[in-house]
């Protein structure tokens, strides 16, 4: 099937910025987009153009995501409210760059797109039809997953006609919508090898299969924090027991039965392995700009040259002087990183141990530091010709990620000075890997722990860590926490890890106990109150809709 790359085509499609329930970016009849696939294409590239909608994906995404926990370090002017469990205070409230309004403005594109594809019957008889359809629910049901997370009750606006004064539905409505249209999107959507599904970026079957596991493993922990089972989690090196706390809106969903579905569609995702999708044989050749669109991301959001389609957070924010990110600005917790085993290429290869503070320094720092193993003598010869100073009583270095490098890291560029913020780069949602945690999470929940920890193994075995669970492990507290520990090594900063706390009940307790992250020569605060549970609804839409029932607790 012939297909127009996301990004390129953007310009003669859509005209981006507004939210308003009457946007109309499609510039061809309802008639045309719904009944050819040239149409169609063009009406469902609108909607994923809103990824670049307002500094979606250029820098909200990653700052109003992924800042706020326990495993995240940097600066406070680099985190921000944001960062600090309240979003009021961030240059995107209550503007078009709000997620709030970044993710209904992507509802409203998919429910004009829902219709148009049913006002014919094209899209059930037609293969390529049938996959744009299912892309379309697969991206309604992407975009109210975020909103009940972020923000509990939302309105369920389904159709584009939906009134603007609408009232909220419940937790377990919205994840039923969220499950309706994913289950539905399956039976609509193609795998890679059987045709019909465009460029990296486009949602296939095995997508929405990773996606709805994740759903339904956030229900159920959910449901499951409803009996305050219990949970231990690393807190400074210090194996701490936590009660889960109730989560609100999950009183009515039963954990065995999502459990049941998360391990059926990881069973069928990991029996496709090889086919479509794989894990990728090490850390090296994951990630960086040289391994983009690899056969472990499922799926993510592409990127493209030009500058309006940038992301300026990840490379720019994460990567250190002299790799050409801005600095040490945005890195992992010290606390995580002493989880992982020395060996783990996870932190071998997932983090800059030797980089420079900024770029008019000439000495070399280490982290960790005053390291045995990452010393002046072992350094790199490449590293050692461009600057061959080396200071080994530096105290404040940090743990700075590769994972969102923009070049080689086995073999990084080096630079004298920093580049520009934007940068060519896409932002994987989904990766292979995720499909043995999550069936792993099931299993324990299901009592086939032994199984489980088979599926941590896995993981942990392609990573190099020397300690594996298979056959050690027969206690259902300690077998479901090595999970919840091996999703924050596997997908640290890869915008989950807070949403782990928050769906298990362990959020304020786990943040609280932490009570400060290291960041450098200086301390992060981590004490979170009720109000942190529950991201801000903006005062606009507070406003506008007169049955929207107020603000979320402490806003």
């Amino acid at each position: 099937m012939k297909r127009i790359n996301i990004i390129l085509a953007l310009l003669a499609i859509i005209s981006l910025g507004s939210c308003s329930l009457e946007e109309t970016p499609y510039s061809l009849t309802a008639e045309q987009l719904g009944t050819s696939e040239s149409g169609a294409e063009q009406l469902v590239t609108g909607i994923y153009a809103t990824f670049w909608d307002n500094w979606c994906m250029e820098q909200t995404y990653m700052a109003w995501m992924d800042q706020d926990h326990d495993h995240c370090a940097a600066p406070g002017w680099v985190l921000s409210s944001a960062g600090a469990g309240n979003v009021t205070s961030h240059y995107a409230y209550n503007t078009n760059n709000d997620l709030w309004s970044v993710f209904y403005r992507m509802i409203n594109r998919a429910n004009k797109a829902k219709e148009t594809f049913e006002a014919s019957d094209s899209y059930l008889s037609d293969s390529a039809m049938s996959q744009l359809y299912g892309e379309v629910l697969f991206l309604r049901a992407f975009a109210y997953f975020h909103l009940v997370r972020m923000y509990g009750q939302v309105p369920l606006r389904l159709t584009s006609e939906s009134d603007q004064n609408m009232a909220r539905s419940s937790v377990k409505e919205v994840y039923d919508q969220i499950t309706s249209d994913l289950e539905t999107a399956i039976q609509h959507l193609y795998y890679p090898s059987e045709g019909n599904v465009g460029a990296w970026g486009h949602a296939d079957k095995t997508a929405a299969q990773l996606l709805l596991a994740r759903v339904y493993a956030t229900m159920g922990s959910s449901a499951l924090s409803q009996s305050k089972v219990d949970m231990i989690v690393d807190i400074k090196g210090n194996d701490t027991k936590f009660q889960c706390e109730p989560v609100a809106g999950a009183e009515n969903i039963n954990p065995t039965d999502c459990y049941t579905r998360v391990k059926q569609l990881c069973d069928e995702i990991i029996g496709r392995r090889g086919i479509d999708f794989d894990l990728v044989d090490e850390f090296l050749h994951i990630w960086g700009g040289n391994n983009r669109k690899n056969k472990e991301f499922v799926w993510g959001v592409n990127s493209a040259s030009d500058v309006d389609y940038q992301c300026s957070g990840l490379h720019y924010y994460c990567t250190p002087a002299p790799y050409g990110g801005a600095g040490a600005w945005l890195y992992m917790a010290p606390n995580l990183y002493s989880q992982y085993d020395s060996t783990d290429d996870r932190i071998v290869h997932g983090v800059w141990h030797y980089y420079l503070n900024s770029y008019t320094t000439t000495n070399w720092y280490t982290y960790p530091a005053e390291s045995d193993i990452y010393t002046q003598e072992n350094m790199p010869d490449n590293l050692i010709a461009f600057a061959d100073g080396f200071n080994g009583s530096y105290q404040y270095s940090v743990p700075c990620f590769t994972k969102w490098y923009k070049y080689d890291i086995s073999n990084p560029s080096l630079f004298t000075a920093r580049e520009a913020a934007t940068t060519e780069q896409d932002i994987p949602l989904l990766r292979f890997a995720e499909a043995y945690l999550l069936r792993a999470e099931a299993l324990v929940e299901l009592d086939q722990i032994n199984a489980a920890m088979n599926d941590i193994d896995v993981v942990r075995q392609r990573a190099k860590a020397t300690t594996l669970y298979s056959g050690k492990i027969t206690d259902k507290v300690e077998a479901r926490s090595m999970v919840l520990k091996e999703r924050a090594l596997e997908l640290c900063q890869e915008f989950n890890r807070k949403f782990d706390l928050l769906r298990w009940g362990l959020y304020l307790e786990v943040m609280n106990t932490t009570q400060s992250i290291q960041c450098g020569n200086s301390q992060r605060s981590t004490v979170r109150t009720q109000k942190n549970l529950l991201y801000a609804i903006p005062t606009s839409e507070i406003a506008a809709n007169e049955l929207i029932g107020g603000n979320n607790y402490g806003y």
